[in-house]
């Protein structure tokens, strides 16, 4: 049974997108946040809660252990990808992980809930080729974002000029699928789609969150849990309703006779319901030294804010 005593919860990356739906969430549940990063008094004012500010990329071990005294439980949420493209970064993310991880277990965290990226989980029946690996998998990802009015505006918000080719690569595939397409919308889903089956630009941070999975995998030296969201992760209302699912990406049942055509079969998650699912495991702690994924209802599709607040 869920616990609902008050817990003290740390979150670092309290402002930004995941990180601040989880904080509303477990503040309407009753505890107590912890909000670490450089501007943690962005997201708000509330009687519950304390922002402790820290840049996390250059603070030390010993600075982190000391803001993350007194936890219960510590939410990494922390995601440079929402910098745009000049943070997508492999080493730089993985040392971070790195101390974070050390800081949490020199400061005594009872519980480490990592929020990383899908890049982690691996195809069906494939334990060994995660979904970074997987061309079939990076062209339904990338044609299953566009085809969302909702994905698409988070991105721009968020990204940049990530998001502005892919309003391009949107509405080209809106007049294919119309009838309309001409020369220049062909060259453009042409274009964008031989580099996301080759170079995709988002392969970095994805490959980066797949390897930060191997601090943990098999580690007995601390109580952690490992979450991966969906492919398909954006702002949206919240439902209430998600389902779980342990080591591999998420897929609805193939309507084709290729199981190899991923198009259309790429489960999500709202923001909202997945803080949902982040907050009942921080109170439950069912899924210690467990990797798993949490998927929800995405049939509302109209535009939500990429961040709340509290006040």
């Amino acid at each position: 049974m869920p616990s609902r005593k008050s817990l003290n919860i740390g979150i670092i990356g309290p402002a930004g997108f995941g990180g601040s739906y989880l904080c509303v969430e477990l503040l309407n549940r009753g505890h107590k946040i912890v909000g670490i990063s450089r501007f943690p008094s962005k997201l708000g004012k509330n009687p519950s809660y304390e922002p402790r500010s820290i840049d996390v990329t250059k603070a030390s071990i010993q600075e982190l252990a000391e803001a993350f005294k007194g936890l219960e439980v510590l939410v990494n949420e922390y995601g440079p990808h929402t910098a745009g493209e000049g943070a997508l970064q492999y080493q730089p993310f993985l040392e971070l992980t790195r101390k974070i991880v050390l800081a949490a277990k020199s400061s005594k965290v009872n519980y480490f809930i990592m929020v990383g990226g899908c890049g982690s989980l691996h195809m069906p029946d494939k334990p060994f080729q995660s979904v970074c690996e997987s061309n079939e998998w990076w062209l339904a990802y990338r044609r299953g974002i566009a085809d969302s009015e909702a994905h698409v505006s988070y991105m721009e918000d968020r990204l940049g000029s990530m998001g502005f080719s892919l309003r391009g690569y949107r509405n080209a595939r809106k007049l294919q699928r119309e009838g309309e397409a001409t020369e220049e919308s062909r060259a453009i889903i042409a274009a964008y789609e031989e580099k996301a089956r080759s170079n995709d630009s988002a392969l970095v941070f994805v490959t980066a969150c797949r390897t930060s999975f191997m601090f943990f995998d098999g580690n007995t030296s601390f109580r952690w849990t490992y979450i991966s969201p969906p492919a398909l992760y954006r702002p949206g209302p919240r439902s209430g309703r998600y389902e779980v699912i342990f080591d591999e990406i998420p897929l609805k049942s193939a309507a084709k006779d290729d199981p190899s055509d991923l198009e259309g079969r790429l489960h999500g998650i709202t923001a909202a319901d997945l803080a949902i699912a982040i907050a009942d495991e921080a109170e439950e702690q069912t899924r210690v030294g467990r990797h798993w994924s949490a998927y929800g209802d995405l049939s509302e599709d109209t535009p939500y804010p990429s961040y709340v607040t509290i006040s």
